[in-house]
């Protein structure tokens, strides 16, 4: 059997299965209520959220762009690992308290938080913008990445739109039946596929000592600057990188609202703590196998970023029966991750339109059950919509995680701010995030990544904070005076 037809019997499998759990997930809902259809009625166990949290973590963002970096850029991207450690860390500083809030108040959406901490319509309306314009360019960049994988694990035989097109058709059928119930069991299914996956991989072709020895001084011959320590302005870049998607990692809407699913703080801490070794059986096996894969694009001046790693896994396949059997695990495990975290993204998309903003508007005083028939239809048009952009793509992963981002972090003082500085003022907070939106706006425009190597965004967040933390002061003194 040859890898094409090996591939398409195993997603037709997997696709089989998520329909099944999307079925099964539909007859155990208690009720028609925004919260059992957004958050499974809160009642995610400790080895459920994990699997979730690490399924919808784990993208096409990390899976796709780690190989490629390191093929291009060398030894260097390491500091990759970094990146999803930081999420966990910045997880830390703030799901805990939130989630003792939460509870209380039977929140659904991060809108609801804002609500409560600040009671500004204007302020979370102009917040749930930037998380829905966020979200939809991260749903975006899973259904870029679901063509290139089809389509170049196949050598071309399966076209990038038919990855697009009939990937997203599963996604969205299982995720109306079942809502977040649904979407947590596949990711059960996704994050067990994706570990036995890579590791599975990495075991069969990862180097010895002796190839290790022998890929270092290949290098060393060939592409010396791929191994060398990486100089003061890379290491800038990167460690204000780091910081910047740790941070807009952590307040991704879909995962506030798996802090809002769990079952209990004890459960919430559990996961979370769990995922704090993730990295090193995900991305530092990716780094790995980027390391292994220089030699063979040796030919290329610059990588395309989308493309490395569904080369490889083909160039693997071949080696032995084992080889290309793990292969086949790891292509449906890729296309598994890549699900998981387009479904969150769409039902936190989707929850966010329906519930915030038409629930606050034309569908005021609509019932949880009309509520969540629209917010069903809602994830329809969006998805359409998304597809037909997919199939004409005009921009690269990595610059979609770091455009994405750099608007993101905005938000993080609203969480921050919120939660330890009791003085945080709804004003205060709208000037600061109109002034770090405006400080991303700009540089974007101006085609500015960075300054002084240091992301934009990141220096955005830093003005955000100033303003917001200094009027906030101003207006406690004010009040108080």
């Amino acid at each position: 059997m040859d890898l094409t037809t090996a591939v398409l019997y195993g997603i037709g499998c997997y696709l089989m299965l998520l329909m099944v759990l999307g079925i099964i997930a539909n007859k155990q809902r208690k009720s028609h209520t925004l919260k059992d259809f957004y958050l499974a009625g809160g009642s995610l166990g400790s080895l459920v959220l994990l699997l979730t949290l690490y399924a919808t973590q784990y993208s096409a963002n990390t899976m796709l762009v780690t190989p490629a970096e390191v093929v291009n850029r060398g030894m260097g991207m390491i500091l990759v690992l970094g990146y999803m450690t930081a999420i966990v860390v910045f997880y830390l500083t703030f799901a805990p308290q939130l989630y003792h809030i939460c509870r209380g108040q039977n929140f659904i959406t991060p809108g609801d938080w804002f609500d409560y901490r600040f009671n500004m319509p204007s302020l979370t309306l102009f917040a749930n913008i930037i998380l829905i314009l966020v979200s939809i360019n991260f749903l975006l960049s899973q259904l870029m990445a679901m063509g290139h994988i089809a389509n170049g694990v196949t050598d071309g035989q399966i076209p990038y739109w038919a990855g697009v097109v009939f990937l997203a058709l599963i996604v969205i059928l299982y995720e109306s039946l079942g809502g977040m119930r649904a979407v947590a069991w596949t990711d059960v299914v996704q994050g067990i596929m994706l570990l036995a996956g890579l590791v599975g991989i990495f075991l069969a072709v990862g180097p010895d000592v002796t190839e290790l020895e022998t890929i270092s001084h290949w290098l060393i011959e060939n592409e010396p600057e791929k191994i060398k320590v990486p100089d003061t302005s890379f290491r800038v870049y990167w460690a204000s990188t780091v910081v910047m998607l740790g941070l807009g990692g952590a307040v991704y809407p879909q995962v506030i609202q798996r802090i809002y699913a769990a079952r209990s703080i004890k459960v919430l801490k559990q996961s979370l703590g769990a995922m704090v070794y993730m990295p090193l059986v995900t991305v530092l096996i990716l780094f790995l196998l980027g390391v292994i894969s220089i030699p063979h694009f040796n030919q290329v001046e610059v990588v395309a970023t989308d493309t490395v790693l569904p080369t490889m896994l083909g160039h693997w396949s071949k080696q032995s029966v084992l080889a290309f059997a793990l292969t086949v695990m790891v292509i449906i495990a890729l296309l598994a991750a890549i699900m998981s975290t387009a479904d969150s993204v769409l039902l936190s998309v989707s929850s966010i339109i329906a519930k915030d903003i038409l629930g606050k508007s034309i569908l005021k005083g609509a019932t949880q059950k009309q509520l969540t028939w629209w917010g069903k239809a809602i994830s329809w048009i969006i998805m359409a919509i998304m597809v037909l952009t997919a199939l004409q793509p005009q921009i690269t992963l990595w610059g979609l995680i770091e455009l994405k981002m750099q608007i993101l972090v905005q938000v993080v003082p609203l969480f921050l701010l919120g939660i330890y500085y009791d003085n945080a003022h709804p004003k205060a907070m709208m000037a600061g995030l109109i002034t770090g939106s405006l400080v991303v706006l700009i540089t974007f425009l101006m085609g500015w990544k960075t300054i002084g190597d240091i992301q934009t965004g990141l220096i955005g967040l830093s003005a955000n904070t100033a303003v917001a933390y200094g009027f906030s002061r101003f207006f406690s003194k004010e009040k108080t005076g």
